[in-house]
């Protein structure tokens, strides 16, 4: 249950910050909480913001076609300024560069190609 609240944490944080993914981490705290806590577990997949997303990902329809967009491009962003040595946000150390890099080409490649796009336009209403 400590790693579904630390997933679920880190994918509210990727909210808010760029390059952080949300939906990854909320489909991981629905596994990790539906084997530790049943609570919890229907607790995220009635959120009202996460919900429909960790819903519509274990039914197979993944994510929206703006979701990916969205994730893509601030991967993209956020992975280019940290290994840009004229940016604010550039990384010392090579080994974590080359770390970035190469989590940013999976993280990409994943969200592009293995998750499947959720065709419609609007996601289905959690059920209840």
């Amino acid at each position: 249950m400590i790693l579904g609240i630390i997933s679920f944490s880190l994918g509210a944080i990727g909210i808010i910050i760029p390059g952080l993914p949300t939906t990854p981490f909320m489909i991981l705290s629905s596994v990790l909480f539906l084997r530790s806590s049943d609570r919890m577990y229907k607790w995220l997949i009635n959120h009202p913001r996460f919900g429909k997303y960790v819903l519509d990902f274990k039914k197979g329809k993944g994510i929206t076609f703006k979701t990916k967009i969205y994730a893509q491009t601030m991967m993209l962003v956020t992975v280019t300024l940290s290994l840009i040595p004229i940016s604010p946000m550039f990384i010392d150390n090579p080994a974590i560069r080359i770390v970035l890099f190469a989590s940013g080409i999976f993280s990409f490649w994943l969200v592009g190609f293995k998750i499947p796009t959720n065709k419609s336009h609007v996601n289905e209403p959690n059920k209840k």
